[in-house]
């Protein structure tokens, strides 16, 4: 095998490696996201898409923040400002906000920090 094939081999399963974290870190948001929202796992991703489109910032960043933040806010420690936004959004967002029309029956809930 040359080595131009090894290394392309060798990016490719890094890129892998990476969408596999990446994947995780959404699927770990949206669930915070649906405990958090009376919403259904489908809302709370388009919410995620929505919040990283609004912000303008990549959906895997964006969840990876909010995933951040609610551990460092139930640990006990300072979250972050910018972070502490993410989840100001997403209180203030229902799911049919974010351009979901599933049903209709998800409402706004108030709550304190992650």
């Amino acid at each position: 095998m040359s080595s131009a094939r090894i290394t392309a081999l060798e990016a490719e399963v890094a890129g892998l490696r990476k969408a596999l974290v990446s994947r995780t870190v959404i699927g770990q948001a949206t669930g915070l996201i649906a405990a958090r929202k009376p919403c259904t796992p489908q809302q709370a991703f388009q919410l995620l898409v929505h919040m990283s489109q609004h912000h303008n910032i990549k959906l895997h960043v964006a969840a990876d923040r909010l995933v951040a933040a609610f551990v460092q806010a139930h640990l006990g420690r300072p979250v972050d400002v910018a972070d502490q936004m993410l989840w100001d959004h997403v209180d203030a967002t229902t799911a049919n906000d974010s351009g979901d029309s599933d049903d209709g029956s998800a409402e706004e809930v108030s709550s304190t920090s992650p």
